[in-house]
């Protein structure tokens, strides 16, 4: 999925979000914005969402000389969602399905996204109501009968709903993916770490620092575990437009943010879905 002309003002509010949160000091502001209107004027978009924000945030360190200038924003998400983790993993082990329910969470959990425009509370919503894509079902039928399971994470704070997933789960051949370096909110080995994914999974990285996997920059270790994994799930948008055009099936995870990305999946923005796109397998 290529960048369309659509996905620019969204870049450009993805700036001006972190000008606004206070990371950046009043004297490099107008430079940082100015830096970044350049590059969309010039930027190729004949590539992935994912690939021009990993050389957009790429260039917002370097003008910032600040290896990881969200690094505040994610440990107030981790701090925030680890405080709820106690109440929600009791109602997930309360529901009369439990699997289900920690499912519901982890979709409910992708709304922390600083990069997006849209941020809602979904919670209650996707646990008492009805998913606008559910094939959770099939996803649950397939995990049982999967000795091997690929789970690509996107964000910090969201991580904790993927923990209380993996617990739930409870399967012996999960493989986590984080990113391979700092971007944006999400989460890294150190965010996994911390709320105890190692102790659920083996964690591996994407190999590198886009807010989604882009397959030609992909490590081998990431690649060879997405080619082998009896099933894959992957987390939130980021994700979801840079493996949707792999031929092999996936089960994406997440709410819907931006327009384009709904109606290319047949919902509506603030959506929430379990959808398993159809694909055949590949080799690497």
């Amino acid at each position: 999925m290529n960048v369309a002309f659509d996905c620019i003002p969204c870049t450009v509010q993805s700036c001006l979000r972190l000008l606004d949160a206070g990371f950046v000091d009043e004297s490099r502001r107008e430079e940082l914005l100015r830096r970044t209107l350049a590059f969309l004027a010039e930027v190729d978009y004949d590539q992935s969402p994912p690939a021009l924000a990993q050389t957009m945030h790429r260039m917002f360190r370097e003008t910032l000389d600040d290896p990881d200038p969200y690094r505040d924003i994610k440990r107030d998400c981790n701090r925030m969602m680890m405080e709820r983790r106690p109440g929600l993993r009791d109602m997930v082990r309360n529901s009369d399905d439990p699997l289900g329910t920690a499912i519901r969470l982890a979709v409910a959990g992708n709304v922390i996204d600083f990069g997006a425009k849209n941020l809602f509370d979904p919670l209650a919503a996707v646990l008492e109501g009805d998913l606008d894509i559910d094939d959770s079902t099939q996803l649950k039928n397939e995990l049982a009968a999967a000795k091997s399971v690929l789970y690509i994470g996107d964000n910090a704070g969201e991580i904790v709903t993927d923990a209380i997933l993996l617990e739930t789960l409870g399967h012996p051949g999960v493989t986590f993916v984080v990113r391979g370096g700092p971007v944006i909110n999400d989460a890294t080995l150190e965010d996994a770490r911390l709320v105890g994914i190692d102790r659920l999974a083996r964690v591996i990285t994407t190999g590198d620092d886009a807010p989604g996997v882009i397959w030609e920059t992909s490590s081998d270790e990431f690649r060879r575990a997405f080619a082998e994994a009896d099933v894959v799930v992957a987390k939130g948008q980021g994700n979801l437009e840079g493996l949707i055009d792999m031929k092999r099936t996936i089960y994406f995870l997440l709410t819907t943010k931006c327009e384009r990305i709904a109606e290319h999946i047949g919902v509506g923005e603030k959506a929430f879905v379990v959808w398993k796109m159809k694909g055949q397998d590949i080799n690497i």
